[in-house]
């Protein structure tokens, strides 16, 4: 039988909610709900930033073997404009609370392509066997979207999170 992996959006300590295939909305508040609530705003000056969002593998069907090689990446093009961007890091598997101010450390989410993803496993290495079914998996994976005072109002497309691993 194949692993079955979920993306889950961290939005309280060890705690997550399942975003495969879904939705993850950047805004000014704290949740992992997807609403018209708490948009962020063009600031009249420098630049206006989300609260983090951080994201997580959790296993939820055994793989045969295991599962190893977590990675993340966009399609490489920003349609958001160049006045919107997203940063992106992996900060291990220390939980740390959200936060609004600017990201430190983080890269351009979409200079993260299939060529070059953002590697899921640099402290929590796996591989991750049968035995971890039920558990979180690889590293936490830390986004921000930051809105210049020069973006464009209205509301954004979407755009594309890949997750891949290997099974055997």
């Amino acid at each position: 039988m194949s692993a079955t992996l979920q993306l889950h959006e961290m939005s309280a300590l060890d705690t997550g909610e399942d975003k495969t295939g879904g939705t993850i909305r950047f805004k000014d508040a704290d949740n992992a709900t997807v609403d018209e609530h708490n948009p962020l705003v063009v600031p009249l000056t420098g630049a206006s930033y989300s609260f983090t969002k951080k994201l997580r593998v959790k296993m939820t069907e055994t793989p045969n073997t295991n599962v190893a090689n977590i990675n993340w990446y966009s399609d490489g093009a920003n349609s958001f404009g160049t006045d919107v961007g997203i940063t992106a890091k992996n900060i291990g598997v220390t939980w740390g609370e959200n936060y609004k101010t600017q990201q430190s450390g983080g890269s351009d989410l979409f200079g993260y392509t299939s060529a070059a993803p953002l590697s899921g496993c640099g402290t929590d290495t796996g591989p991750w066997v049968p035995a971890d079914n039920g558990n979180y998996i690889g590293d936490l994976i830390e986004l921000q979207m930051a809105v210049a005072s020069t973006a464009q109002n209205g509301a954004l497309s979407a755009e594309t999170l890949t997750l891949t691993y290997d099974e055997i």
